[in-house]
């Protein structure tokens, strides 16, 4: 009996240890992606690793999600504690536009820009469909109800005069779109993507498939309704099978978004050891080799403010003023 409480003393002790910053004290963070078929996931994946190896007793991990707007609501629930996010994504919910029935002014940037997206749009090949004017009475993947693509999808369609009542919208995740029109049951999708993501190339691969352009036209429409977007081109040999320039459009630079209340010295460590790995990050894709430095702006040009322990980081590195 003796022994036994004594053993109960002793795992009560370790606890208490454990739980009171002790020397085996671990901080878990969980990083909010996007679908396992863009760049956002093996980004996240990426900047768990560099986080685990030079943060003392740091246990991060990625998670696939369903993308911007359920990243944001998870770390407003706290459920993770850093996401990766579309920028304007971000600044409609700082200042509770739209869907956000009040300002999430908690959000802060822990990093200037990683990576720029373009709005790519697929159609089969044999579905008569050469213009997104096209998709009136087509069976279209938008992405999943209330995520970033699905944004994407109902704006680009708006600026061609469509809305889902003029087809038959399938609010599916990007692996199961692209499985879906490999078995010609949508004969369309709209993927707000960085450029060669891996589950476009899968698809792409078949040859059974072409990229829609967003010509100036369309852009120009989508402009009045997304202020922020801005011309890109995929160039040929993006993906398999393309042996053709793409023009289209995008939004400003994901960031890595976190809450006010993360503590300033671990934002600080977390974005420290991002920017002295940059090349670690870079190496995930051709859609990240831009990370670094150079797409740090200024605090008056971010559509959220930065973390105290980020702008801390940018000063002390000269990367800011």
């Amino acid at each position: 009996m003796k022994n036994r409480k004594m053993i109960v003393a002793a795992i009560a002790l370790v606890s208490l240890f454990v739980f009171t910053g002790g020397a085996l004290a671990v901080t878990h963070i969980t990083m909010g992606t996007a679908g396992v078929g863009g760049m956002n996931y093996p980004v996240g994946m990426a900047m768990a690793k560099i986080w685990n190896a030079n943060i003392k007793d740091m246990k991060a991990v990625a998670i696939a999600t369903a993308g911007a707007v359920q990243n944001i609501d998870m770390i407003r629930t706290e459920d993770i504690e850093v996401a990766v996010c579309r920028a304007n994504e971000a600044y409609r919910a700082y200042n509770g536009i739209e869907k956000y029935k009040e300002p999430h002014t908690w959000l802060r940037a822990l990093t200037g820009g990683v990576m720029f997206d373009a709005k790519q749009v697929l159609a089969l090949k044999d579905s008569g469909i050469t213009s997104i004017a096209d998709f009136r009475g087509k069976r279209v993947a938008v992405g999943p109800v209330g995520s970033g693509g699905e944004l994407d999808a109902r704006e680009i369609l708006a600026a061609y005069g469509l809305t889902y009542d003029d087809m038959t919208p399938e609010y599916v995740e990007a692996s199961q779109a692209v499985d879906m029109m490999q078995d010609g049951l949508i004969q369309g999708a709209i993927l707000g993507f960085t450029p060669g993501a891996s589950a476009i190339s899968e698809l792409m691969v078949t040859d059974k498939v072409v990229i829609l352009p967003i010509d100036d036209a369309g852009y120009q429409s989508l402009k009045k309704i997304n202020p922020f977007v801005s011309k890109r081109v995929l160039p040929a040999g993006t993906y398999p099978n393309q042996f053709y320039e793409v023009e289209t459009c995008g939004d400003p630079a994901d960031l890595i978004i976190t809450r006010i209340d993360v503590p300033e010295d671990l934002v600080y460590q977390m974005t420290k050891y991002l920017y002295e790995n940059a090349d670690d990050v870079r190496a995930v894709a051709a859609a990240v080799r831009q990370f670094g430095p150079d797409l740090v702006a200024p605090s008056e040009e971010m559509l959220i403010p930065y973390h105290p322990g980020a702008l801390r980081y940018f000063k002390e590195a000269g990367i800011l003023k």
